[in-house]
């Protein structure tokens, strides 16, 4: 099925039979992502009295009880409510609507070595994603914060090893993150709906502070206090994973997800290719 849209008065076609799935597929018998050390993601047959939900057992059916943690063991998409005591669910923050997105590609670099901050500060084993290298790759686009494509950003940190779809991330692997540069150039730009290929935005292991969840959801850096409300609306999805095929560019996104109400759900982001009409 073919749809025109409009994104920055210029017109678009969306080929809404080519939709490219950028979540991790969860294998609750094979390998899986996982992070913070985090328990795995399980599942088993129901059993109710004499009822087992297993038809290898004798059962007429199947039937599984599913027990999973969503910050840690898959792709997820979280909502303001991961750092407030409101605990305001994804599905009061997120709408269903297809959103104009930009992805790009990245690579890490020492954060000892950059001039950008953290807080905690870096540590000579600390990999960053700097606010250089995101002004660097958006180019013009950024110089126009009212453009459509800086909606919802996908960023894939290099290199893009399919290895990173059963990553354990831990003590002996912590995994790349942002700078406070970063993140508060990420929010000038007004992004709402920030996408990454990392188990989180911030440090593995941060004191707590969580300081880049907080500049992005724009609230105090201690305590549960935002500064404005007008960000509850924002995301921030984690552990996607962003194939070779799909190539830097412009997309409508689709943060698929079932309707629970917590502050993060295991969600299903799809891209669907865009193409300009001259």
């Amino acid at each position: 099925m073919l749809l025109q849209t409009r994104i920055n008065n210029t017109t678009y076609t969306v080929d809404l039979s080519s939709p490219r799935s950028i979540a991790i597929a969860l294998d609750f018998d094979g390998q899986q992502p996982n992070h913070f050390g985090s328990p795995i993601a399980s599942s088993a047959p129901l059993k109710i009295g004499n009822f087992i939900g297993d038809t290898l057992q004798g059962s007429s059916c199947n039937c599984e009880q599913i027990t999973l943690v969503p910050h840690c063991v898959g792709t997820h998409t979280e909502s303001i409510g991961h750092v407030l005591n409101s605990k305001n669910s994804l599905i009061d923050c997120l709408d269903d609507q297809l959103k104009a997105a930009t992805l790009i590609s990245v690579s890490p670099n020492s954060g000892i070595q950059s001039a950008e901050h953290y807080q905690p500060a870096l540590t000579d084993m600390d990999q960053i994603i700097t606010q250089k290298d995101l002004h660097q790759k958006l180019g013009t686009i950024s110089q126009n914060k009212n453009n459509e494509f800086l909606h919802s950003l996908i960023i894939r940190t290099l290199p893009n090893v399919e290895d990173k779809r059963f990553l354990k991330y831990g003590t002996e692997y912590q995994p790349p993150f942002f700078s406070n540069d970063a993140m508060e150039f990420i929010f000038a730009l007004g992004v709402e709906h920030l996408l990454v290929d990392l188990p989180s935005v911030d440090r593995m292991y941060d004191e707590g502070l969580l300081s880049n969840h907080r500049i992005f959801w724009n609230i105090e850096p201690e305590g549960q206090t935002e500064k404005n409300h007008y960000h509850q609306h924002k995301t921030i999805t984690e552990m996607v994973f962003v194939p070779q095929q799909i190539k830097d560019g412009h997309y409508l996104l689709d943060i698929q997800h079932p309707r629970w109400k917590t502050d993060a759900i295991p969600s299903n982001p799809i891209l669907y290719p865009l193409t300009e009409i001259n």
